[in-house]
C-alpha cells in the first residue's frame, strides 16, 4: 500500500508539475501543449525499506514493486483547458496536506519546486522535482524524495523518479479528464 500511494502521490505531483511548467507564468494563455490523450511513464526506485527475503518473493509472484528495484507505472491522461486551469490551483500548495513548496522556478518550457512534507505519525518527506517542456507533443522530468521517520521502528528511504510523458491523440477515448487511468 505504502508503495502505491507514493506512486499515486507522485504522479499527482508530476501532473501539477507538467501544468505549471507550462503556465505558471501566465494562467489564462493557451499551454504550449497540446490538448488530448497523453501517456506518462514514471520509473521510481526505492531504497531503503528492508523486508525479508519471503516477503520480497511474494511481491516478485504478484508483479508487485520490490524495493530497491526500478518500477514503471504507465497512466493515461485526458489534458483539457479546463483541467489545465484546475491542476494549477495546486501548484503553490498541494492540496490536503501539510507541505509547503519553495525553490520554485518557472519559465515557458521548464518546472522546478522543492517539497517539504509532515505527516500524522511524524515522518518528514522532502523531494526536488524538475519538468522540461520538450515541445508540444513531449515532456520529461525527474525528481528525488527523501523520508525521515523517527522513532525506533521508522525506516528512511529515498526514492529517484523519471517522468517522460507524450501525446497520444486529441481524443481521449474513456479517460476522463482529473481521472488518469493505469495502463500498466
Amino acid at each position: 500500500m505504502f508503495l502505491k500511494s507514493l506512486g499515486a502521490g507522485l504522479l499527482v505531483i508530476c501532473a501539477v508539475g507538467v501544468a505549471g511548467a507550462q503556465t505558471a507564468a501566465a494562467p489564462n494563455s493557451p499551454p504550449p501543449v497540446k490538448m488530448g490523450l497523453w501517456q506518462t511513464s514514471v520509473t521510481s526506485q526505492l531504497q531503503g525499506i528492508h523486508l525479508p527475503p519471503m516477503v520480497v518473493e511474494q511481491l516478485k509472484q504478484m508483479s508487485r514493486p520490490v524495493p530497491g528495484e526500478p518500477y514503471t507505472t504507465v497512466t493515461q491522461s485526458c489534458l483539457t483547458p479546463a483541467q489545465w486551469r484546475k491542476s494549477l490551483e495546486g501548484v503553490s500548495k498541494p492540496p490536503n496536506s501539510d507541505c509547503t513548496v519553495d525553490k520554485h522556478e518557472v519559465n515557458d518550457r521548464n518546472f522546478s519546486f522543492s517539497l517539504s512534507c509532515k505527516t500524522e505519525n511524524g515522518m518528514t518527506v522532502t523531494g526536488h522535482w524538475e519538468m522540461r517542456v520538450v515541445d508540444k507533443e513531449h515532456a520529461h522530468g525527474s525528481g528525488d524524495v527523501k523520508s525521515i521517520q523517527p522513532g525506533a521502528k521508522g525506516q528512511n528511504y529515498t526514492a529517484t523518479t523519471t517522468i517522460d510523458s507524450h501525446y497520444v491523440s486529441a481524443s481521449c477515448g474513456d479517460v476522463k479528464p482529473g481521472q488518469p487511468k493505469v495502463v500498466q
